[in-house]
């Protein structure tokens, strides 16, 4: 039985391993869809993309796929679609595991139907709600009743994962881990356990994290500590040298965030600050840092499709090897190996790209610095 997964690993944790062990009783196989150059908080991966697939690799997931940035860089429900959908492309139909705070399969399936079935009233409520200034989270939250479970990130992927499983019509079986340990995005430990963005913090900060993931840091001390602080100038040049007809065809800008966010560019000179200046009670903050990312490598809204274009292999084991070589007879879409065999016409695939190109130059040495990495850089194999 293979399970699929559908992850950031930014940066990989005692609370992923356990996930894995978890998931690995159940199932014999493990394959990640992950999210590569940029997150879904609207942030740089803290270390590239093949030093955190090779994290994953030692430690429990037998193949690794970069989840697009069209969808890594999105809301929960894109992020979800993406993720299922180039599951269902590789041919990964058994279970899809998941983390929550909620542990609770059954009720996270009838918050999923109910969602999929919203009636008219409900979708009034969520109208009314955001009209007062409400995110959309918390909105949608609201006008289901369903604060409680709503309220939690991992709850909220939950349902969007089951969601985008009812809407495709794979047949995987969805499968929750109940989380432990610290919250996601918390910033308080609890034994071995810390969420990515407190072990981010310590990391950037000189701290010591090296109880709360299982391998040693210095393996990849080099490889860490991407930060966007370094794309400063650049952001802010981007959104100051376009128009506004461009700005909106940004993906996630509706007319009421461009005008902020491009009222902030004049404003301020980081993007730490442009993104503060732009906050408001209806937008939440991931949003509006996903919407400047997008702006600055060129994600326009016509790029998305919830159809991947096609499988992008970052690494695998020898049980991987072996998956990839059963999913090559059935999988729909092109599997890339190596990006300079891949000569399909894929606006999908520039922009992943493009945001490789522009990570790079978060990267803490000017050596890692260099473009073009998606074409000299070979998929992870763990032996």
């Amino acid at each position: 039985m293979i399970a699929g997964i559908i992850a950031e690993y930014n940066i990989f944790h005692n609370g992923h391993s356990y996930m894995l062990q978890e998931v690995k009783k159940h199932a014999d196989y493990v394959v990640a869809v992950m999210s590569g150059s940029f997150v879904q908080r609207g942030d740089a991966a803290i270390a590239d993309k093949w030093s955190r697939a090779r994290k994953a690799l030692i430690n429990g997931v037998d193949l690794v796929l970069e989840l697009p940035v069209c969808y890594a860089l999105n809301a929960a429900q894109s992020f979800a679609e993406g993720g299922v959908n180039t599951l269902s492309a590789l041919g990964v139909t058994d279970m899809l595991a998941f983390g929550s705070e909620s542990g609770d399969i059954e009720l996270l399936w009838e918050t999923a139907r109910a969602m999929e079935k919203e009636s008219g009233d409900v979708s009034e409520k969520v109208r009314s709600f955001l009209s007062e200034g409400m995110s959309y989270p918390s909105a949608l939250a609201k006008a289901h009743g369903k604060g409680n479970l709503l309220s939690s990130p991992n709850n909220i992927l939950a349902v969007e994962y089951i969601r985008a499983l009812m809407r495709s019509g794979n047949s995987m079986r969805p499968f929750t881990v109940r989380r432990e340990g610290a919250n996601h995005d918390g910033t308080g430990t609890r034994g071995d356990y810390a969420s990515a963005s407190r072990i981010r913090k310590m990391l950037l900060e000189g701290e010591d994290a090296s109880r709360f993931v299982p391998y040693s840091l210095s393996d990849i001390r080099g490889a860490l500590g991407y930060d966007i602080s370094r794309l400063d100038s650049a952001v802010i040049a981007k959104l100051r040298a376009s128009s506004p007809e461009e700005i909106s065809r940004v993906n996630e800008m509706s007319e009421g965030l461009h005008n902020r966010i491009v009222r902030a560019a004049m404003e301020t000179d980081s993007f730490a600050a442009l993104c503060e200046k732009s906050k408001s009670k209806r937008y939440t903050m991931s949003r509006i840092r996903r919407a400047v990312i997008a702006s600055l490598i060129g994600f326009t809204k016509d790029i998305y499709s919830s159809a991947p274009e096609y499988v992008r292999v970052l690494g695998m084991n020898s049980s991987g090897a072996k998956i990839l070589k059963m999913a090559k007879k059935r999988c729909f879409v092109p599997i890339i190996t190596k990006a300079a065999d891949f000569k399909e016409k894929s606006a999908m695939f520039d922009l992943d790209v493009r945001a490789t190109d522009l990570h790079a130059l978060c990267a803490p040495s000017a050596s890692d610095r260099i473009g073009g990495k998606d074409f000299t850089t070979s998929p992870v194999i763990v032996k």
